[in-house]
C-alpha cells in the first residue's frame, strides 16, 4: 500500500536574531489539504466524493477548482491559456482537453469525470478520488502554431514502478491492460 505523504506546516520566527520553530498554536494557517476543491461556491473533499462535479482542474498545490460541465470549466480556465504578446495563442480543445493541460478521464473514449493538470510535479491521484480510475487520457501540452515541441510529456504511474509516458500532443482512448491502474501522474 502506498503511503500518502503530506507536507507538514511549520513556521520559523525570529526571536532576538535567533530562528526558532513556532508552536502549532502560534503558527500561521495550516497548509491546505490537497483533496479540497471549490465547487459551486462551497468546498468539497474529492477524496470522499465529487458531489456532482464532472471536471476538476488542479491549478496549483493549493488550488483545485471543480465544475459541473466541461463548458463551464473551459470558460473559467480560458484566461489561463498560453499567451503571447497579442493575447491567448490558443484555447484549442482536443477530445475535451483544453490547450496547456493533461487530462485523464474516468472512462474510455474520453468520457466520464475528467481530472486535469498543468504543473510539473507528481500528483497522488488518491487525493482526488481518482486512484485506479483512469481509462483514457489526453496530453494537450507542448503545442504551438508550429506544432508540438516534443518536450512536455507526462507520466502515469501505477505505484509498482510501471509507468506510461504521455507524449505531448497525443491521446489514448483506451488504456488496455493499464486500464484503472494509475495511482499517480506527473504533468
Amino acid at each position: 500500500m502506498r503511503t500518502r505523504t503530506r507536507l507538514l506546516a511549520s513556521t520559523a520566527v525570529a526571536v532576538l536574531g535567533v530562528t526558532a520553530l513556532a508552536s502549532p498554536a502560534t503558527a500561521g494557517p495550516a497548509l491546505r489539504d490537497p483533496s479540497l476543491a471549490s465547487f459551486q461556491g462551497r468546498t468539497i473533499d474529492l477524496s470522499k466524493s465529487w458531489e456532482g462535479a464532472q471536471v476538476c482542474a488542479v491549478l496549483s498545490r493549493s488550488e483545485v477548482r471543480c465544475y459541473a460541465t466541461n463548458e463551464e470549466a473551459s470558460a473559467d480556465l480560458a484566461p489561463r491559456a498560453s499567451r503571447d504578446a497579442d493575447g491567448p495563442i490558443s484555447t484549442f480543445a482536443w477530445h475535451g482537453c483544453d490547450n496547456d493541460w493533461i487530462c485523464i478521464f474516468e472512462h474510455a473514449d474520453f468520457a466520464g469525470r475528467k481530472l486535469q493538470f498543468s504543473d510539473e510535479y507528481w500528483h497522488d491521484l488518491d487525493e482526488w478520488g481518482f486512484k485506479d480510475k483512469t481509462s483514457s487520457w489526453v496530453n494537450n501540452q507542448g503545442g504551438s502554431w508550429t506544432g508540438c515541441s516534443g518536450s512536455d510529456s507526462g507520466t502515469l504511474g501505477d505505484g509498482a514502478g510501471n509507468n506510461r509516458t504521455m507524449t505531448d500532443c497525443t491521446a489514448s482512448a483506451n488504456l488496455g491492460s493499464y486500464n484503472d491502474k494509475a495511482e499517480d501522474i506527473h504533468g
